[in-house]
């Protein structure tokens, strides 16, 4: 462009002269050399000198000035290739055969000869003609004489045919002469060069061996006094030079030199690194691949030292240019080029680049390539827009450090273009991170926001769990809660503050009220109960404030990389885990130090393309060049690639193609947004492509990338995206991760929807129903109303993502009406009476008056019963959905076959008391148990009886009967007058013999009582006499004749049956007989409840009442006998005695049986227990006389008697009784 031309500008472009980079001598800096070479080739013994030195320090201009000393004497050898390998020749056989070449072709044309080495002179005019004339006169005398002469010739005068036989002569030398001018050196040189073929395949050891002879016959012919070698080291063999050495002392020691009385010497230009190698021996390992040989490093520096082996004088030139002293050297050179200001080179750079460049042929070289190609690309009329003499002379010396690399950015495969692609890929990568990152911040904003709710949902389930642990321990009763040492309150277990303590202590133990252990929750229970809780970052998430700020960092730092360059990304610090830094890349991508260092310092930039070739194109800026040479002619994407400006784009579109909106190169955020906001026709082709093409990896990318920049025209791009359509489209907003913002989020669906077209063309998976069902209630396209079309439109996207509508209020009329007939709404209290127009609780009373609804309800009844049951205890009224009659009988029979057992009895229980059944034979038989329990059954006599036929008296009818109105209280029997006779019989039978567990006694009887029960028609035995005071109580109630047959009947239910009746009966004493008593007579002697005039009854006719041994019953009559003093016959005292063996029950029975013998007396006595059985052992036994005033007066009989005897051994000693 014209505004890029300096003479436009007004600035002058100078006129450069390329400086030559040949070898220079300067007597200051070179003549010390020189003297010193001078002097060492006067000494004979120095046939061997090298001149050292690294490159560039001056060696070529000595070894000038010294052969110009010494023209005539010097032949100056060179070496800059070798031939090919051939037959794998060692490197030093290769040298050699170079060096022959060298020689041959050093000395003139047929100046050797008599060697293999020998080569014609070059074939003049002069020397055809003598050649030619030499061999007509030879071949003519030959002729001559073998007598090949002209017929006639003896006859003929010689002078007279002078003139046509030198006629005939010079036609012959003219014709040799010129067939020799024609064939000039071919056969000749084919011959040599044949010679010279088979000569260098002999198959000697080396070519100096080979060819000695030659190279003898060389120096002998060509005589000089100095050989200067230059450039052998370029090929790193230190093992040449001994070759030469050798070659030296044959060539001084031949015959032919020694008569000369001159030496020859070998002036050798090399750098003393090349003698680094020696010693350095390579071994190898197993798998043949070289290792270095470990040596002794003292061992390794003396054979380096021993390059003085190959010469006798080493003369070192001292560098006069190093990394110290280069950048001085380097401004000099640059600063001569004389350049205006603003074209000068700024000084850091020339710093860097000297750093790395310490020789001056390169220096100079530097200098010329860059006023060429400043020449062409800065100070040209088309300049390329923002480039500088920094960028410029960066990528000059690049191409001097790298030249094929520098050839290689023309076909975009030089380490450049290689590092350029991973910026790209790394800017796109570091991108993602910056966003995933920000994506985690604004999900902990938008948690935060929800910590309270969470908070108070949490504090809900511990106090649930604080319930079930009273349950099961009623001493549980916890006072507070500690977190650490920090106790909290009841109150405190719904707030964020003691959450956020639980997450930081990971435990909690509740403080009980009682001395009982204190219970602890430990990390792992609580992240069981409380799962909320694992996601720890909810509580302890930074401030609102800092993560505003982190927000805008992760945008400042997207902004960045957009835009950032080589240098840019290089200094780039949050570098995401796993990744390598762009640094690395640099240093694992340049080959060398400098090119790094120029790239990190922004010398060489993604431009770099643009800056080394020359510029075409009308662009406005290097921006718009970059992206049209690398994304639009390489049909590559650049997502993340920032413009300057719109007006970069505008000039991109001007100059790409018609098939650019068709390809990848169009996936650029600032093209995308231009297009979209200028509403360009070409969007279209955009989008086309964008959906055809979606599978690719780069067009998922970019739809990522736009979508999560914050500054891009999302809505818009969505609603070209919905209308084309792209099936994913709802899937892919519905992603989590690709839009960060709720708030933008919101506004994509809601657009989407708006725009969208039938729901058929979508594709609706579980994540676009989950982002719907969270935003519909924001949705303007659902809140609002819109036309019919729209609205169909919208409908049908939500029936085919089954979204449940939460609040049917907040639904826009026309398109409730759609959700309610479809059941897309959610089951509550606020949208059932949305759905039947009603203001009070939606009871089944009044769903059932609406098809629709009714038919949602009952396929949804446990949710139904869920909402009311949390409506009652909200509003803290009873829990009742049903409150007549004929909706209970209606819904129980209608949804017999339909609900579960477990939900019909829920609607049961959820039943009002005025919704009791009359007659229960209304509804199935097994719905009763739980209509009783409910208290839903009229206690008439005949639904009572009805139940009982069926299910007995159970437990539910147990319950019924006692608690239908509080639990101390009976139910009170309707219509008995009105109801059958032998029904209430039977009833009353069943409810008789119903089980005590069921059924207590008083209950049972006094329900029989109220169903006037004549007994006489009614045989008592239909009376289960069981182990309970039955008899008792039907007795004192006047239901049971007092009479021996019913005491007979129920004393086969046991003692307990008629314990207390023997007590209550008013006629006992009438018909009391010993069958009454038998299977329990000792438990009606002992029991306190049996009158005493009936036991004495027993006790005076004890033979009778007792007739079995039962020891516990005749116990019971001695001790009643002996408390009343009843005398008892002394066949019941032997009993007594020998079953019972209680001296305290029969000794005073005996004193008062003063007609009893001895002998009757002795044997009742010794049936007693010890010492009274002793009474039975042989004479002569002695016991101690029992105490007690019966015991002295007995064993008195039995001494009078002469059954024993009494006797005191001692004063005061207890009397002993012995056996006679």
């Amino acid at each position: 462009m014209s505004g890029n031309n300096p003479a436009d500008q007004g600035t002058i472009v100078p006129h450069i002269k390329l400086q030559s980079l040949g070898p220079e001598y300067t007597e200051s800096r070179h003549s010390t050399y020189v003297r010193h070479l001078n002097e060492a080739v006067q000494d004979p013994k120095n046939r061997n000198i090298a001149l050292t030195g690294r490159y560039g320090t001056g060696k070529s201009s000595v070894l000038d000035a010294f052969e110009k000393e010494h023209a005539k004497d010097t032949v100056r050898i060179s070496i800059n290739t070798l031939g090919p390998d051939e037959n794998d020749e060692d490197l030093t056989n290769r040298i050699q055969k170079e060096l022959l070449k060298q020689l041959v072709y050093r000395v003139k044309p047929g100046k050797i000869r008599r060697s293999r080495f020998a080569r014609p002179k070059h074939l003049t005019g002069f020397r055809a003609f003598l050649q030619a004339l030499a061999v007509s006169i030879l071949g003519s005398s030959i002729l001559w004489m073998l007598g090949v002469r002209p017929l006639g010739w003896e006859q003929v005068e010689l002078w007279n045919n002078l003139i046509p036989y030198s006629a005939f002569f010079i036609f012959v030398l003219l014709s040799v002469w010129g067939i020799r001018w024609v064939i000039g050196d071919r056969i000749i040189s084919e011959v040599t060069t044949a010679g010279t073929k088979i000569s260098l395949k002999d198959e000697q050891d080396t070519y100096f061996d080979n060819y000695l002879d030659e190279i003898v016959a060389f120096f002998d012919t060509v005589k000089p006094k100095y050989v200067i070698f230059e450039d052998l080291d370029r090929f790193d063999d230190p093992q040449i030079f001994d070759s030469l050495r050798e070659l030296n002392t044959l060539i001084n020691s031949s015959s032919y030199w020694k008569k000369k009385e001159q030496t020859l010497y070998f002036i050798y230009a090399i750098k003393d690194s090349l003698f680094e190698q020696l010693g350095a021996e390579n071994v190898h390992n197993e798998d043949n691949t070289a290792r270095e040989k470990r040596v002794d490093l003292v061992e390794l520096a003396v054979k380096r030292a021993n390059r003085t082996k190959f010469f006798e004088v080493v003369i070192p030139i001292v560098p006069f240019i190093s990394y110290r002293n280069a950048r001085d050297h380097f401004i000099k050179i640059v600063d001569s080029l004389n350049l205006p200001e603003e074209y000068r080179i700024s000084r850091p750079l020339i710093d860097l680049v000297a750093r790395h460049t310490t020789d001056m042929r390169l220096m100079i070289n530097i200098r010329n390539e860059f006023s060429v190609f400043a020449e062409h690309l800065l100070w040209a009329e088309n300049s390329a827009p923002g480039m500088t003499a920094d960028h410029l002379f960066a990528l000059v010396v690049y191409k001097n450090f790298h030249l094929a690399d520098f050839e290689s950015i023309a076909q975009h495969s030089s380490t450049l273009d290689k590092l350029e692609r991973i910026h790209r890929d790394k800017i796109r990568a570091f991108i993602k991170n910056q966003q995933e990152l920000r994506r985690k911040q604004v999900r902990s904003e938008k948690q935060a926001n929800q910590k309270e709710q969470i908070a108070e949902t949490l504090g809900k389930r511990l106090n649930e769990v604080i319930a079930l642990m009273k349950e099961s321990n009623s001493y549980f009763s916890p006072a507070s809660i500690k977190v650490g040492d920090h106790p909290f309150a009841s109150d405190k277990f719904n707030s964020v503050e003691f959450w956020e303590a639980v997450v930081r202590e990971k435990y909690l133990t509740f403080a009980s009220t009682y001395q009982i252990p204190e219970i602890t929750l430990k990390t792992e229970d609580i992240q069981h109960i409380f799962s909320e809780i694992m996601r720890s970052s909810l509580w302890l998430e930074l401030e609102p404030d800092e993560i505003k700020e982190l927000i805008q960092d992760y945008d400042r730092n997207i902004e960045m990389l957009r835009g950032a360059d080589f240098a840019d990304l290089a200094r780039y610090s949050p570098i995401p885990k796993g990744s390598d830094t762009f640094d690395k890349d640099i240093n694992d991508i340049i080959q060398s130090e400098l090119a790094r260092d120029l790239v990190r310092k922004g010398y060489i930039t993604r431009n770099y393309a643009e800056y080394s070739a020359i510029f075409y194109g009308n662009f406005v800026g290097t921006d718009v060049a970059f992206f049209y040479n690398h994304s639009v002619q390489q049909n590559e994407a650049y997502i993340d690639y920032k413009f300057n400006s719109e007006k970069s784009v505008i000039n991109l579109l001007e100059q790409v193609p018609e098939e650019f909106f068709s390809t990848r190169s169009v996936l650029n955020i600032d093209i995308m947004s231009y297009l979209l906001e200028k509403n360009s026709t070409e969007i279209q082709y955009v989008i086309e492509y964008i959906v055809n093409h979606i599978q690719e990896e780069q067009v998922q990318d970019f739809l990522d990338e736009f979508i999560a920049d914050v500054k891009a025209p999302i809505i818009l791009l969505v609603k070209r995206l919905v209308q084309y359509p792209w099936r994913e489209l709802f899937k892919y907003i519905s992603d989590s991760g690709k839009i960060l913002d709720e708030e933008l989020q919101k506004k994509t669906l809601d657009s989407a929807l708006l725009s969208s077209l039938s729901a058929e063309l979508y594709e609706i998976d579980e994540s676009v129903q989950g982002l719907l069902q969270s935003l519909y209630t924001k949705l303007s396209a659902i809140t609002h109303e819109h036309d019919e079309e729209q609205t169909n439109n919208i409908f049908s996207i939500l029936k085919n993502a089954n979204i449940t509508i939460e609040d049917l209020e907040i639904v826009s009329d026309p398109l409730r009406k759609y959700i309610v007939e479809t059941n897309m709404y959610k089951i509550t209290d606020s949208n059932l009476r949305t759905a039947l127009g009603i203001n009070d609780i939606p009871i089944l009373d009044k769903v059932i008056r609406d098809e629709k609804v009714w038919s949602f309800c009952k396929e949804n009844i446990d949710t139904y019963i869920a909402i009311m049951q949390e409506y009652s205890n909200i509003h803290h009224i009873n829990y009742e959905f049903i409150s007549s009659e004929e909706t209970l009988i209606f819904i129980l029979n209608e949804q017999y076959s339909s609900w579960s057992k477990e939900q019909l009895f829920e609607v049961i229980q959820a039943s009002s008391y005025h919704s009791k059944i009359s007659n229960i034979q209304n509804v199935h038989d097994d719905l009763w148990s739980p209509i009783i329990d409910k208290k839903l059954m009229a206690p008439t006599v005949n639904n009572v009886a009805n139940y009982i036929k069926i299910f007995g008296v159970d437990s539910h009818m147990g319950c019924y009967l006692q608690s239908y109105y509080d639990i101390h209280s009976n139910v009170i029997f309707q219509d008995v007058e009105s109801s059958d006779k032998t029904t209430r019989e039977e009833l009353a039978i069943e409810l008789l013999n119903a089980l005590e567990k069921n059924v207590p006694l008083f209950a049972r009887v006094s329900l029989v009582q109220q169903l006037e029960i004549e007994w006489g028609s009614i045989e008592i035995q239909r009376v289960e006499a069981r182990n309970e005071p039955l008899l008792a109580f039907g007795l004192e109630a006047g239901l049971f004749p007092d009479d021996f047959s019913t005491f007979n009947h129920f004393v086969q239910g046991g003692w307990e049956a008629v314990e207390d009746a023997f007590k209550v009966s008013k006629n006992i004493s009438n018909f009391i007989d010993p069958s009454l008593t038998e299977e329990f007579i000792a438990e009606f002697l002992e029991s306190d409840k049996i009158p005493i005039y009936l036991k004495l009854m027993a006790v005076n006719k004890s033979d009778e009442y007792v007739q079995s041994d039962d020891s516990e019953a005749l116990r019971a009559v001695g001790r009643i006998a002996k408390e009343r003093k009843i005398k008892l016959p002394l066949e019941e005292i032997k009993r007594i005695a020998r079953v019972v063996q209680d001296p305290g029950l029969v000794l005073h029975q005996l004193v008062q049986q003063e007609d009893i013998s001895a002998d009757d007396l002795m044997n009742v006595m010794a049936s007693l227990k010890d010492p009274y059985n002793k009474l039975n052992a042989p004479s002569g036994t002695e016991f101690d006389l029992p105490t007690g005033s019966s015991a002295h007066t007995l064993f008195g009989r039995l001494a009078e008697s002469g059954k024993v005897k009494i006797a005191q051994e001692k004063p005061r000693a207890r009397k002993k009784v012995h056996v006679l």
